[in-house]
């Protein structure tokens, strides 16, 4: 398993990856990560879409420059602009699959 998630408050991470555990990993040797919680600030950057007026106006935007594309789909977090948890993320795309194949 490359990545284990940690809800519980006595553990200061959220999140451990061990990189060789990917696909492809066959080294002997190993990296792992740990990611820290960090409360967003004015000035930072937001790992997630903020949703507010201005970013749903430049949703707009994009949205209406992507109706004009042909053979492209936008999905995900980023693709509708919006933070979803990965089990919503996952239904959405298992959605616009069973959309365009059918």
């Amino acid at each position: 398993m490359a990545v284990v998630n940690y809800t519980a408050r006595e553990i200061p991470y959220t999140r451990i990856i061990e990189h060789k555990h990917f696909e492809f990993g066959t080294q002997e040797k190993t990296v792992i990560t740990r990611e820290y919680p960090v409360a967003w600030s004015e000035g930072m950057e937001p790992y997630y879409p903020v949703n507010d007026e201005k970013n749903q106006a430049l949703f707009l935007r994009y949205a209406e420059l992507a109706a004009g594309e042909t053979n492209v789909r936008f999905g995900g977090r980023l693709g509708e602009y919006k933070y979803y948890d990965m089990d919503k993320v996952i239904e959405s795309a298992l959605q616009a699959a069973k959309a365009e194949l059918l």
